[in-house]
């Protein structure tokens, strides 16, 4: 059995890759370990933050509107309306020092001319009753959202089957072989390509050993809860967060479509290469909570309900990696923010694939290189 290009990982670049070979043209295979959207994916969950604050991260940042434009043209293909797809809640930030995540983000967003609303301390309760605004110096309001994740994983993987790519679901693989662009499967099967592209997750490791210390699991926790029926009113109507200022590394959602709230508490990730402790602790969602109450008024009377610890993949210093072996892609476009680049990514991974931009210079544009976006721009 052979094919053009076989994709091994069906999250969100794989797919991506899929989606943007397959309207080049290509033939395409993918294989994916478990079910799509697979529920211990990196890229699965219900939404992903999209956002234009970045810290120091220019490159990033600038590629956000690019981001934004290959998801547009994806959605354009599937069924039902961007808002399926898409909340456009808008995007808070909130800053407490001279310094912090948000402040150094306004820096760069300032330097890109990004647009965005900044909003006063003395006006914070005006705005936005939840924070609690003695914490917080100022906050910028900017474009973003969440992207409905699940929904996107499926409608995908629908239109990919729709448009002739094979998509073997339930279908681990235990070997590939970068000589020869072949992929052998637990169930002994042998498939080959003039091209293949492993895009595995936390995964990639234990398929390609060479990357296994470069590309370590990290394990990340969430709360889902809602707030207190008398605070319900100050949360109806909120933003989705990238960060509530100083030390802290909460992000998350409002209550969108009938979920609850997503709180995320960056501080409480760790690295875990037996990638296996996936049942958050009481202990772990009290903290969460407890880091909440600082920036959200009620947050200790929040009903929690549900939670999950998830994994990715972390490589040096959070950048996205692109190298080729033989007749190989390695790809880990993660590192704890990948998703709201996935459309991007998947495009990036397809040119290199396809040849139509050189590996190099891909690979240099996903890992964020501040002169390579600014050719890529200029081209």
């Amino acid at each position: 059995m052979s094919a053009r290009v076989l994709i091994v990982g069906a999250g969100i670049v794989g797919l991506s890759a899929a989606y943007w070979l397959t309207k080049n043209g290509v033939q395409v295979t993918i294989v994916e370990q478990g079910a799509i959207p697979n529920p211990v994916a990196s890229s699965a969950d219900h939404h992903r933050l999209i956002r234009f604050p970045y810290g120091e991260a220019e490159g990033y940042a600038q590629r956000i509107s690019q981001a934004f434009a290959a998801w547009r043209t994806l959605w354009s293909d599937l069924p039902g309306e961007e808002s399926f797809y898409y909340a456009a809640t808008g995007m808070l930030a909130a800053s407490q020092r001279a310094g912090d995540y948000t402040d150094r983000s306004v820096a760069v967003m300032d330097r890109l001319g990004i647009p965005y609303e900044r909003i006063e301390a003395e006006d914070l309760a005006t705005r936005f009753p939840f924070l609690e605004p003695s914490n917080i110096g100022y906050a910028t309001l900017s474009e973003g959202g969440a992207l409905m994740a699940n929904r996107i994983l499926a409608a995908l993987a629908d239109w990919l089957r729709r448009s002739g790519v094979q998509v073997l679901e339930q279908a681990p693989v235990e070997a590939v072989e970068t000589a020869d662009g072949t992929v052998r499967l637990a169930d002994g099967r042998v498939l080959g390509a003039d091209r293949v592209i492993v895009t595995a997750g936390i995964s990639t490791g234990r398929l390609l050993p060479e990357f296994a210390q470069r590309l370590v699991p990290f394990r990340t926790v969430i709360v889902y809860a809602t707030p207190p029926e008398d605070l319900a009113g100050i949360y109806a109507g909120a933003p989705c967060w990238t960060d509530l200022g100083g030390d802290t590394d909460l992000w998350g959602m409002p209550a969108i479509d009938g979920l609850p709230m997503k709180l995320g508490d960056g501080q409480l990730g760790r690295r875990d290469p037996e990638a296996a402790d996936r049942a958050m602790t009481a202990e772990e969602v009290r903290r969460v909570l407890s880091d909440y109450a600082l920036r959200f008024r009620g947050a200790e009377r929040f009903t929690v309900r549900w939670h999950q610890a998830n994994y990715w993949t972390e490589a040096h210093e959070g950048a996205f990696l692109l190298e080729e072996r033989d007749r190989v892609l390695a790809v880990s476009a993660c590192s704890g923010h990948g998703f709201k680049f996935g459309a991007l990514s998947g495009r990036d991974v397809a040119d290199a694939a396809d040849g139509s931009v050189p590996v190099e210079t891909v690979a240099r544009r996903m890992a964020g290189d501040v002169q390579a976006i600014r050719e890529e721009a200029a081209a």
